[in-house]
């Protein structure tokens, strides 16, 4: 009885997977034949790259390969495949390298390509208008050498123009006293072309290079030369995604950096800055000179110091007077057996002789 049992607990099991897995074939099949059904969009042949193609790669029938793309999504940039014309064969034969990398599976167009001979590796690289400048490079001021081609960065200035100009205009505020060192942004969003003389954007990990070449307009690139003469340039890193940080102005001087500085006045009048009046950090402070502080909070004036007394008036005291001479007798003794003879005080000019005894 316990064999019945087991026996047709088995042929259960087999039935049910066999009844779900004939379940399972038909509805696949009927999806498929819904979908042949289906009307298809029309497509049509365009030029992708079949690898990702770093610049300066050459165009031809390896790299590249034919896509069904749906028609209601072509540009007339995008090269199409007919049976009347085949661009790739114009572009391989005029040998046609990459302007920039170009990834896999992008469509290749005439702006991302260039004819070889027709110029220069780096000039077919740039924009229509645009030129290439290069700018010093050292890990410290080049985000430690993970700027790469390819990426976007800010170039920021810092000098001590600001001091000197101040100098020069006789300025005496305690602020200008306590200026020195200035940093600001003076360009924004430059497109890196090559680090040294490597141009690859498909490259990984740190690039050390002596050299970073950058896109510029014709006016970024004497503002850039102006500035090497200036002061020290720095490179910095954008992030890839879009997001700005609100700022008042782009530039920092060493007042709002140091908190000392920040609190310079007090400072020289003699305010006990440890105990009485805390120094704050420049960012929560944000006065003058200090280019984006949200919370603005007042630097402290001063406390008063009471005046010191003035002195007594001081009187003049009558000189005393010298007291009146008076005619005093001398006796001259002239030895022995010579009577003395009297005569009268020799400081009051007198000569008056007189007899007289001692």
């Amino acid at each position: 009885m316990r064999i019945v049992i087991i026996g047709l607990v088995f042929a259960a099991v087999i039935l049910a997977g066999g009844t779900a897995y004939l379940l399972n074939s038909y509805l696949s099949s009927q999806r498929a034949e819904i979908a042949s059904k289906a009307p298809k969009a029309p497509t049509s042949q365009v030029l992708v790259a079949k690898a990702d193609m770093p610049a300066g790669t050459v165009v031809n029938d390896k790299n590249t390969e034919w896509v069904p793309w749906p028609e209601d999504a072509l540009q007339d940039s995008y090269q199409v495949k007919t049976r009347e014309k085949n661009p790739l064969t114009a572009i391989i034969k005029d040998k046609h390298v990459a302007r920039r990398a170009i990834l896999k599976g992008d469509p290749i167009t005439m702006a991302k390509i260039y004819k070889a001979d027709h110029a220069g590796f780096m000039r077919g690289t740039l924009h229509p208008g645009m030129r290439a400048i290069a700018v010093k490079s050292t890990p410290d001021n080049s985000s430690a050498g993970f700027i790469l081609p390819g990426d976007r960065v800010d170039m920021m200035l810092t000098h001590s123009l600001l001091r000197r100009a101040i100098d020069r205009t006789g300025e005496t505020s305690d602020t200008f006293n306590a200026l020195e060192f200035t940093s600001e942004t003076i360009l924004e969003n430059l497109n890196v072309l090559a680090v040294d003389q490597k141009v690859n954007e498909f490259d990984k990990g740190a690039a050390l290079g002596k050299t970073m070449l950058l896109e510029v307009t014709p006016k970024q690139a004497e503002i850039i030369n102006t500035a090497k003469v200036m002061g020290t340039l720095s490179l910095v890193l954008r992030s890839a995604e879009n997001g700005e940080v609100e700022r008042q102005h782009s530039f920092t001087t060493d007042v709002e950096v140091s908190p000392m500085l920040s609190n310079f006045k007090s400072f020289m009048a003699g305010s006990d800055l440890n105990t009485k009046t805390p120094m704050l950090p420049r960012s929560s402070q944000g006065p003058a000179f200090s280019s984006d502080d949200p919370d603005y909070i007042p630097e402290p004036e001063p406390i008063p110091r009471p005046a010191p007394p003035l002195p007594a008036p001081r009187v003049s005291k009558p000189a005393p007077q010298a007291a009146a001479r008076t005619n005093r007798p001398l006796t001259i003794y002239r030895g022995v057996g010579t009577p003395p003879q009297s005569v009268g005080d020799t400081t009051n000019g007198g000569g008056n002789m007189g007899a007289g005894t001692q």
